[in-house]
């Protein structure tokens, strides 16, 4: 005779358990947050393109421009053409993302269908906008000026990162790799897992360490003011050149971009009993400042640029950092379930210093 064993009892009999645990790999379920949020990230570009085309069906020529050379086209596609293969690619974009929220047990590829799939509804949407409502208020395609609309394009484009920032999926899963690829070096060297480094006290005397950038950010920095001095030169010898306006928003983006560079050159980070600040030391301008009560747990360790978004001041799904190369550092988990980190010198003795604090405002 036949009969079936209750799923508990073969879980029991197979050697596993309904605790996560699968051929010795520890199963993370992801917990995906704010799902309206992202189903209407998702579904909006599609009602972007239907409720730009439906209105201005009528006022469409047979061309449409689709490629802009500075401010007056230089390419042109078929409406007939364009404006189903945007609808398609919009809702084809939305079906990929919202497939993506599926995938709770494997995070990778829950990360790069709902990457893919808002980068491709977005940037549609962007594209659409940017090709027919110019050529729909000229009066002929050849005639159209992108403008202004080159602003809902570029806004398109960084909408579409939002998802990966409000699912809350990269946080866990970035922090589930580096534990086990720490735990694979501890097993190849045959060490045993490290102990947190920073619980025990600290001295008492404030902590102020200076981080100093590699040589390359230097580089770049001088590279970026140059091209600001070249434009500016070419501004006033030039003030009637086609470029000029071109002239004028690059000189303003290294106006921006020079003192943001040569700011991250050089980092203070400061501990006292009010807060932790991470800022420029040339220029004095803070980059994060976080409250003792802000903070969850901290730790000493080494800081892999690549682990935390790459080099500089980084933001990225569910955190930030500030690294200026592979260093020693601090880490921070944040109570609202953020994480931070900096490279800075002496870094086991700040966070010594930030558990000690954290201990004795638990015990206030």
């Amino acid at each position: 005779m036949v009969g079936t064993v209750p799923r508990g009892q073969w879980l029991r009999r197979s050697g596993r358990r309904s605790t996560g645990i699968r051929d010795g790999t520890r199963m993370v379920i992801q917990t995906v947050k704010n799902r309206p949020w992202l189903y209407v990230l998702l579904i909006l570009p599609v009602i972007i393109v239907l409720g730009i085309y439906l209105p201005l069906a009528n006022r469409l020529p047979d061309i449409t421009a689709t490629h802009w050379s500075s401010t007056y086209p230089d390419g042109f596609t078929r409406t007939g053409v364009l404006v189903p293969v945007s609808i398609g690619l919009s809702i084809a974009g939305a079906i990929i993302g919202l497939s993506s929220l599926a995938q709770r047990r494997k995070p990778a590829l829950l990360l790069a269908l709902l990457f893919i799939g808002s980068l491709l509804s977005w940037t549609t949407a962007g594209v659409f906008i940017g090709s027919v409502v110019p050529t729909a208020l000229a009066e002929t395609p050849q005639t159209a000026v992108i403008g202004i609309w080159m602003l809902p394009m570029a806004a398109c484009t960084l909408v579409s990162l939002v998802p990966l920032w409000i699912c809350g999926v990269y946080q866990s899963y970035s922090k589930q790799v580096q534990e086990e690829r720490q735990a694979r070096i501890n097993r190849g060297q045959g060490l045993a897992a490290p102990a947190p480094r920073g619980t025990q006290g600290a001295d008492g005397t404030e902590f102020s360490e200076t981080m100093k950038a590699p040589w390359w950010l230097w580089v770049l920095g001088i590279v970026v003011a140059g091209a600001g001095v070249f434009m500016l030169l070419e501004i006033s010898m030039r003030p009637g050149a086609k470029e000029w306006t071109a002239a004028m928003i690059g000189l303003a983006t290294c106006l921006v971009i020079t003192p943001l560079t040569f700011g991250l050159c050089l980092i203070r980070v400061t501990i006292t009993e009010q807060r932790i600040r991470v800022a420029s030391a040339i220029f004095g301008f803070p980059l994060r400042t976080i409250r003792p009560g802000e903070i969850q747990s901290v730790t000493s360790t080494e800081i892999d640029p690549m682990a935390w978004g790459g080099w500089g001041w980084r933001f990225f799904p569910g955190g930030s950092a500030v690294v200026l190369r592979r260093h020693e550092g601090l880490a921070f988990e944040l109570k609202n379930s953020s994480r931070f980190a900096v490279t800075v010198p002496n870094s086991q003795r700040g966070a010594e210093q930030l558990n000690a604090l954290m201990q004795k405002n638990g015990s206030c």
